[in-house]
């Protein structure tokens, strides 16, 4: 599927994008361009209905269906392998294109650099159209069918054509459209509203045919000759300047007529300022903007849509309209934030489903030329079945159309539905998951996204912090089936020669040390020369296996050799991997990089971690498009070199957690496109180059965790563009001051420490900080001179009220003996976006804010508050629910003695709860969580939980997941959880006293960790299905016993499954001849 993605990126985004129509006419390869356009055009429109047949053959396996599959031959299977990896290719060398950074001189002529660039590329062209065109003849000679709607840009106006001639049952709707178009045009040129345009929104399920729609409004005979502009937007997910600025800057564009222009013509233009240019450009003349929207959530926060529709579209003349398409459904859009409903300016015109006519007509049309003439009377069969099974998109009826004659209707709408959502994501959640599954990480996500920054696809200084949790949910393990596996490949080096696929372009080893490849004085790995991302990591369990099974000096043996062989393998890759973007290293082995990594000329970003390397060799400093250095966890590093001012394009420098680092170079200063600095702790270094603050890029600075920092640069409050400022400590000397916090009016994150030496100030720092989304607040262990201009912390809390669209609060150590007047009950509910709170170490707060009337809470940790005796109705404030929250933390509360709420009020306000974390509550004895069937965790001290005084376990009955981790008072499970009836999961580790459980009979999955002296006999545990116990020694007899068992009664089902699986393919040939006779029947 990633494919689709790949290509779909390519001819939409890239292909077209001003930058590259401007390369190509500087380097006079505009009609080179123009050809693999075409080309990949052709083969897009091969590709799609003969790989939803491989999808649904992987679909098939997946939910162990035991219908027939598809015959899909062999050779599609190594064209479409073939064909993901010159679609890569093809990317790469248009990135190399873009990369390349012209001179001042506008011709080809006479420019010796530009002459062999130009040489270089042109040859790579015509080897790539050679390519392209041979995979276009293979499609063709397989018998694959064209699609019309998907070989040419939907822009183009010869499209409409396309339109008229495949479009089936959306004649009504264009009508309706067009008239709703008319009503308003008539209306403003009556009112002359001046020049206010009306904005429709396509509204409509996934699939329902939003785009095609307004596809056919865009090239309708009305509507172009009655907007003299009409300008068609494709909105990121994701980008690094706001949306107002970029359909500003498309809407210069395309008035302007020109094919290419500066790309950041009016991305940093002051809003009037923009408005101004355009308005001027209009000249009075009416527009249609389409906006077709990734992220509509991003384009309609109530502040930027006020921006560009009562600014920035007022330009002109009156009747000028917006069209908004939202990929996925408005409707839960609506039904989340209500924004639409409060906008009466806009008209939401409702999109259904084709009706069943129109599906059979789709069907048919694909049915009749792709479906074999012999099986034409089941086509016929199955065009009458669609009406009862009717696939909810158009795409879905002309996909069974083609493949009919082997998928039973009844199983394509569920299919299709699935393909179509993972067909229509943005190429960076594809990437995601791909780069997910590549380096077999979930939690750990700072080198995924500087890998999606490398490839341009999201910006530099990143993104909030909950955008991965958000967007990793539409993909799951039955989507992952549509990922090209061979083209990203995760493998760990066997134990013999290996060999990679040739096709492979993104490519993860991992390092083992008992693996034969790693004693050989050269590793036998052979990669293709065209390899985009090479990462080596360590086999951490490998490594610890070896630690405990050998001795220390065969281990140390083994890693030497292991050392030799990884240092040739990249001395050898650096010269092969021309066209490497992305390296990555992850190992302790290597004490230094090969000075051949200066031939490493395309890459972008080097991720150098746990390598014990003193110093940087000078050819790293060589590297002309490197713009992502990160070097992590490299504790033997003690300097940067001057040279690093050669590294002209980096945008991203973080050397977190390099301890023996003692400064920065001060030609650090001279890199005009650095963006963001982490040196997050870096526990050593004492200073920061004074005039860090010239930098005009400069967007984010992490400072965390630097001990030794005692000064922070002259002027920071100047660097006006800041986006996130971490770590920077406050005091009136040497330190920040808060009023200069009134300056930085950009910033999207804050976190402050220190925040008992801040200056006294009457004035509400943080209100002008519209764009705050992050703020942390931490409090030193020392206490405030009170005869010294510091204020008190109830003072500084009161002055650093945040604005309401603040999305995540951290308060730590804060030493006041109350909240301030903008966390009392009125005023709290204000923040009404607030998504994540921390309140940690409040020894000196009473009570608790009424934190259950933030709507959108989804996490919240209440840590060490000692006075809090109760949890009551001061807790719940005056809210009626908290719809959303997930997970709750307790930690540290040594007095919390009871938690009540009644059952009514549980179905109230927790109806999302989840996950409920108790962490050293000694006292509590009383917990009235009714009805939560979520996980609960009990870690460390919790002595009254675990012993007999604790009754309230019948509470819990419905908890299905418990995780008891460190409680070193427990020494046998309280009798009271065997109350807990729905409880199938359970976690013990490293309870040192325990010695025995008491039995539960409804537990499914036992996992014991670090329990020395629990012996138990697990026969009374009769569902036990998945039993791990590990660092349990008087468990080991106990533990072989029902391991036997275990094997015996799987050899046992497995035997039922088998003759359960015969029974269903008989019944299964039995139906499909009765279900013939029936629809023949039926159907005359």
């Amino acid at each position: 599927m990633s494919v689709l993605l790949e290509l779909k990126h390519l001819l939409l985004q890239v292909l077209p994008s001003p930058g590259m129509i401007a390369q190509g006419h500087l380097l006079c390869i505009q009609n080179h361009l123009a050809m693999v356009c075409d080309s990949l055009w052709a083969i897009n429109s091969m590709i799609v209905i003969p790989k939803m047949g491989m999808l649904y053959n992987n679909c098939l396996k997946f939910y162990s269906i035991f219908d027939p599959e598809l015959d899909v031959p062999a050779e599609f299977e190594d064209w479409e392998r073939d064909v993901a990896a010159a679609v890569i290719d093809v990317g790469e060398l248009l990135s190399r294109i873009m990369d390349w950074e012209a001179s001042l001189h506008r011709s080809i002529v006479g420019n010796t650099q530009q002459v062999n660039f130009r040489h270089v590329i042109l040859v790579e062209l015509k080897e790539m159209l050679c390519h392209l065109n041979s995979l276009v003849l293979r499609g063709s000679s397989m018998g694959l069918r064209r699609d019309p709607m998907g070989s040419m840009n939907p822009l183009r106006e010869d499209y409409s054509i396309v339109l008229k001639n495949e479009v089936v049952g959306r004649e009504e709707d264009l009508e309706k459209l067009v008239a709703i178009f008319e009503q308003q045009l008539v209306s403003s040129n009556n009112t002359g509203d001046d020049n206010n345009p009306f904005v429709i929104v396509i509204d409509g399920t996934p699939g329902v045919g939003k785009t095609t729609l307004a596809h056919m409004i865009f090239h309708h005979t009305w509507v172009r000759q009655q907007f003299h502009h009409r300008i068609w937007m494709d909105l990121p997910l994701v980008s690094p300047f706001k949306m107002i600025n970029i359909i500003g800057n498309e809407f210069a564009r395309s008035i302007n007529k020109e094919e290419y222009c500066d790309q950041k013509l009016l991305l940093d233009l002051p809003l009037l300022a923009m408005w101004e240019y355009i308005n001027k450009q209009l000249c009075g003349s009416r527009y249609l903007l389409v906006l077709h929207c990734e992220n509509l959530v991003s384009l309609m926060q109530s502040g930027e849509w006020n921006e560009l529709k009562n600014i920035l579209l007022r330009v002109g003349g009156p009747g000028s309209g917006v069209l908004i398409i939202y990929k996925f459904s408005t409707v839960s859009f609506v039904r989340d934030t209500g924004f639409l409903n409060r906008m009466k300016d806009i008209i939401t015109y409702p999109l259904k489903t084709l009706s069943a006519d129109a599906c059979v007509e789709l069907f048919k049309r694909q049915a009749a030329t792709t479906i074999p003439s012999s099986k034409q009377d089941k086509s016929e069969r199955d065009a009458w079945l669609l009406r009862n099974c009717i696939p909810e998109q158009a795409f879905g009826a002309k996909v069974f159309g083609s493949l009919s004659h082997n998928i039973p209707a009844y199983f394509a709408n569920s299919l299709f539905y699935e393909v179509y959502i993972v067909r229509n994501l943005p190429l960076v959640i594809i990437r995601l998951h791909q780069y997910q599954r590549l380096l077999d990480v979930y939690n750990d996500y700072d080198v995924i996204l500087h890998m999606l920054t490398a490839e341009y696809l999201i910006p530099t200084e990143g993104l909030e912090r909950d955008w991965i949790r958000l967007y990793a949910r539409p993909i799951n393990e039955r989507t992952s089936l549509r990922l090209s596996r061979m083209v990203h490949l995760h493998m760990k080096v066997p134990e013999y020669l290996t060999s990679i696929p040739r096709c492979c372009r993104y490519l993860c080893l991992k390092i083992n040390h008992r693996a034969i490849p790693f004693r050989l004085p050269t590793m036998p790995v052979e990669v293709s020369n065209k390899l985009i991302t090479l990462i080596l990591r360590e086999h951490e369990e490998a490594t610890q296996e070896d630690v405990e099974e050998i001795t220390l000096q065969v281990y140390k043996k083994r890693c030497m050799k292991a050392t030799t062989a990884i240092s040739k393998f990249l001395n050898k890759m650096s010269v092969r991997l021309v066209h490497l973007r992305i390296l990555v290293v992850e190992t302790g082995m290597i004490q230094r990089l090969p000075n051949e990594v200066s031939k490493l000329v395309n890459l972008r970003y080097l991720h150098l971690s746990k390598l014990k390397m003193e110093l940087l060799p000078k050819s790293l400093f060589d590297l002309p498009n490197l713009r992502i250095l990160s070097l992590l966890r490299c504790q033997k590093l003690q300097k940067i070199p001057e040279r690093i001012h050669q590294l002209k394009k980096l945008q991203i420098l973080k050397l977190a957690y390099c301890t023996k680092l003692q400064r920065l170079p001060k030609s650090i200063t001279r890199l005009q496109n650095l963006e963001v600095i982490d040196v997050e702790g870096c526990c050593w270094l004492s200073k920061l180059p004074d005039d860090l603050v010239s930098f005009k890029s400069l967007r984010i600075l992490n400072f965390t965790r630097c001990a030794s920092l005692s000064q922070i640069p002259r002027g920071i409050e100047q660097s006006i563009d800041l986006r996130k400022l971490s770590g920077i400590f406050v005091g009136v000397d040497g330190g920040f001051m808060l009023a200069q916090l009134q300056t930085l009016t950009n910033l999207q994150e804050i976190r402050l420490r220190n925040l008992e030496r801040a200056e006294k100030t009457q004035t509400e720092v943080l209100m002008g900080q519209q764009s705050l989304r992050d703020l942390s607040l931490h409090w030193g262990g020392e206490e405030a001179n009170e005869s010294s201009e510091s204020a008190t912390p109830l003072q500084v809390l009161e002055a650093l009220r945040p604005n309401v669209h603040l999305k995540s609060l951290e308060i730590m150590s804060y030493q006041g003996v109350e909240f301030p007047t903008w966390m009392s009950k009125r005023q709290l509910a204000r923040l009404d976006s607030l998504v994540e709170v921390k309140l940690i170490n409040l020894r000196r707060c009473a009570t608790l804010p009424s934190l259950c009337q933030l709507p959108c809470l989804e996490k919240l940790e209440i840590n060490g508050m000692d006075l809090i005796k109760h949890i009551d109705d001061t807790f719940y404030g005056d809210g009626d629910t908290i719809p959303k929250l997930r997970e709750l933390t307790f930690s540290e509360m040594l007095a919390l003695e009871k938690w009540s709420m009644t059952e009514e009020k549980y179905f109230k306000f927790f109806p999302r709860l989840r996950k409920l974390t108790l962490v050293q509550c000694p006292k509590l004895k009383e917990i009235d969580l009714h009805y939560y069937s979520g996980t609960m965790r009990v870690w460390l001290n919790n002595e009254t939980i675990c012993s007999a005084k604790f009754c309230c376990w019948g509470n819990l009955r419905y908890i299905q997941t418990i995780e008891i981790v460190g409680c070193q008072e427990l020494r046998c499970l309280p009798q009271g959880m065997k109350s807990m009836k729905y409880l199938n999961k359970m976690t013990i580790n490293s309870c040192n006293n325990l010695t025995t459980l008491v039995a539960l009979d409804s537990l499914r999955a036992l996992n014991i960790y670090a329990c020395p002296l629990l012996a138990f006999n697990l026969e009374s545990f009769t569902e036990l299905v998945l039993l791990t116990i590990k660092g349990c020694p008087k468990m080991q007899i106990f533990h072989d016993v029902w391991k036997k068992k275990e094997g015996e009664e799987i050899k046992r089902r497995r035997a039922e499954e088998e003759k359960r699986r015969q029974a269903q393919v008989e019944a299964y040939d039995n139906a499909i001849a009765t279900r013939s006779v029936i629809d023949w029947l039926e159907l005359w």
